[in-house]
C-alpha cells in the first residue's frame, strides 16, 4: 500500500486564498505582499500535473518493505518514495 499526501498544490483550478495566488495578484497590482516569520518562511509548491504524474507512476508498483522500518518504532522518514517526486523549496527573505 502506498500513502500519498499532497501539500500546496496549485493549478488552473486552485483556491484563490492560497499564498501563490495572493502573492501573484499583489505583485501584478503593485501592492506589497504579506511577509510572515520575519521573511524566513520556506514553502514548497507542486503543480497539479506533477501530482497526477507521480500518482500514475506509483499506481502499478507494489510497495516494497522499507529497510529498517519497524511498526514498534515507526519512522516516517524511512517510508519515503525515492525518485518519485523532485521538489525544490521556494524561500522568501525580506531585506
Amino acid at each position: 500500500m502506498h500513502g500519498l499526501r499532497f501539500f500546496t498544490v496549485y493549478g488552473p483550478w486552485g483556491r484563490p486564498d492560497m499564498a501563490l495566488f495572493k502573492f501573484t495578484e499583489g505583485i501584478l497590482a503593485g501592492r506589497p505582499i504579506p511577509v510572515f516569520n520575519r521573511g524566513e518562511m520556506v514553502r514548497d509548491f507542486t503543480y497539479v500535473d506533477d501530482i497526477v504524474e507521480g500518482v500514475i507512476r506509483v499506481m502499478g508498483k507494489p510497495a516494497a518493505p522499507a529497510a529498517g522500518w519497524s511498526g514498534d518504532h515507526p519512522d516516517p522518514r524511512r517510508a519515503m518514495l525515492p525518485g518519485v517526486f523532485s521538489t525544490s523549496a521556494t524561500t522568501s527573505r525580506s531585506s
